[in-house]
């Protein structure tokens, strides 16, 4: 009568037995899923974060390559605004050149009519040179003394 018992819905009790230990067993599985899912949804967080903050390590390294950029290129800007002040200025001083030149051309120079005097100025005697004057040419060679040999 052992292997005949029965549960009170007419099935062999054995069965009612496989189906508790498949269901325990089903149960027992979805809690390990369930327990791996939670374990790779914190990995892949982690995982998440790591990435962050790789990116975020590689867009400071970009930023900073850019404000290294940006700085140089400033500097650049800065010194070519120099260069062109400097030509400004250069330009404004040949112009100024240019009209003094053209008014010296235009007008009556007394300095070409007079090259020695500045204008306004008096009339002076010339003086005499103090230069000493450039030796004569003569027919004498010069030889050195007889005895030094």
């Amino acid at each position: 009568m052992v292997g005949k018992r029965r549960t009170p819905d007419g099935q062999p009790l054995w069965l009612a037995w496989l189906q508790l230990s498949i269901s325990s067993m089903l149960v027992v599985l979805f809690l390990v899923m369930l327990a791996k899912v939670r374990e790779q949804a914190v990995t892949i967080g982690e995982l998440e974060q790591k990435v962050r903050t790789i990116e975020n390590g590689r867009s400071q390294d970009r930023t900073t390559a850019m404000e290294q950029q940006l700085e140089s290129m400033i500097q650049r800007l800065q010194s070519v605004e120099q260069v062109g002040a400097q030509l400004r200025e250069v330009n404004q001083q040949q112009q100024a050149l240019k009209q003094d030149l053209q008014q010296l051309r235009s007008s009556p120079n007394p300095i070409l009519d007079n090259p020695g005097r500045l204008p306004g100025q008096a009339t002076r005697p010339a003086r005499p040179s103090s230069l000493p004057a450039a030796p004569r040419p003569s027919a004498t060679v010069l030889r050195p003394p007889d005895d030094n040999f």
